[in-house]
């Protein structure tokens, strides 16, 4: 029975260690040509990975932020309403008219 062979992502950091590696390599003048495609691919494969990590990431401490954002006091609604400009000692924020 044929096993499937598990292929695990690098870390974000691995990634970036080897583009940077790839960048080295690239920028020698001994660099080889006929793996300059090869290299060129990789790179691109790694920068879509770090893009999609970055993207989501983002969004993950963009949730948190949002659950954090949650004023109990107004019946526990995403976000809470936007805060108010602080008032000077002595104002009560009522308009006048």
């Amino acid at each position: 029975m044929a096993t499937k062979r598990k292929t695990t992502e690098p870390s974000f950091a691995e990634a970036r260690e080897r583009l940077d590696a790839i960048l080295e390599e690239l920028e020698r003048d001994s660099a080889d040509v006929d793996m300059l495609a090869a290299r060129i691919k990789e790179a691109s494969e790694l920068i879509r990975f770090c893009r999609e990590r970055l993207s989501a990431t983002r969004q993950d401490v963009q949730k948190v932020v949002a659950e954090l954002a949650v004023d109990p006091a107004e019946g526990g609604a995403p976000g809470g309403s936007a805060e108010a400009e602080p008032q000077q000692p002595g104002e009560t924020g009522d308009l006048p008219f």
